[in-house]
């Protein structure tokens, strides 16, 4: 399956840049979405993983948000790949979000997986510059989002450099990778740091298990379903919705007084679903928008 390869955003007041990487050795497709910044005012930057998927979503949220002026200025600020293909995208994200190898999680290639940090070093120390140098943002705010491996990228940013970012939306994350290695990080910080500085919006959807995610495959083509079930099969059970209450807890079980956190369970979301909620009620949250 492909997307649309043309490199020239449908979307108006957008820009599609590329911004070679050192800490990746990897070109990455950057997309920068203006919202309606106010004359003279600074934006926030809201830095996307996942663009093929989400950074259209974003502009047009915010952009409405912008409307009525209950968010402040921002700038949409997508990493993406120079591929079109899916099944390439899905490798790369999986080299860039992931913390470490793990051969039990459905990936076959172990090159292409464990790159968390250099993606990291990216983001906070190539494109960061990159953005202030060209945009008018405020060096002192950001947020970032990720979905699914993307939330997973995030948590492990959240619990190793959460200064990085000051705002953080992280849906329906991954917390089933190598043997639910964010909740030994999460003990890890909660061990060294008494203070955790960040406000975090943690949401997934209801159905985000592996028995509700069977009933929503069972809508495919049988040709289709029975190559996903293929795919699937020897893989354990998962349930993303107990795994994000679970460390929504942890974190405020630390009672860190200047992490602000919620959590929201999107009812009747499936994996596939739940994305575009994930973002709009991260963005509400985390800009203080009534929600």
């Amino acid at each position: 399956m492909l997307v649309a390869g043309n490199d020239l955003s449908p979307l108006p007041d957008t820009e599609v840049h590329y911004l070679r990487s050192a800490n990746v050795g990897d070109e990455f497709k950057i997309v920068v979405g203006h919202c309606g910044a106010s004359e003279g005012a600074r934006q926030v930057p809201v830095f996307l993983g996942d663009t093929w998927a989400n950074f259209g979503t974003a502009v047009e949220i915010i952009r409405l948000l912008r409307f009525s002026e209950v968010v402040p200025p921002i700038l949409v600020v997508g990493v993406g790949y120079r591929t079109v293909d899916l099944n390439e995208i899905g490798a790369l994200r999986c080299r860039d979000f992931t913390p470490t190898v793990d051969l039990a999680s459905g990936y076959s290639n172990p090159d292409m997986m464990g790159g968390a940090d250099r993606f990291l070093a990216f983001l906070r120390d190539e494109l960061r510059p990159w953005v202030n140098e060209r945009f008018d943002v405020d060096p002192d705010d950001s947020m970032f989002f990720g979905d699914s491996l993307g939330g997973l990228f995030a948590t492990h940013v959240l619990l190793t450099e959460p200064t990085v970012f000051r705002r953080y939306g992280i849906g329906s994350p991954d917390f089933d990778w190598d043997k639910k290695l964010m909740f030994n990080r999460e003990a890890a910080y909660a061990e060294a740091h008494d203070d955790l500085a960040a406000k975090v919006f943690f949401s997934v959807g209801s159905y985000e298990n592996s028995e509700d995610a069977k009933r929503f495959r069972s809508r495919l083509a049988a040709e289709t379903r029975a190559e996903v079930e293929a795919k699937l099969s020897g893989l354990p059970a998962w349930d993303l919705t107990a795994d994000t209450e679970r460390m929504v807890a942890a974190l405020r079980s630390r009672a860190y007084p200047s992490l602000e956190i919620e959590l929201e369970v999107l009812p009747d979301e499936y994996h596939d679903t739940a994305p575009p909620l994930n973002l709009s009620r991260s963005v509400r949250y985390l800009f203080d928008v009534p929600r």
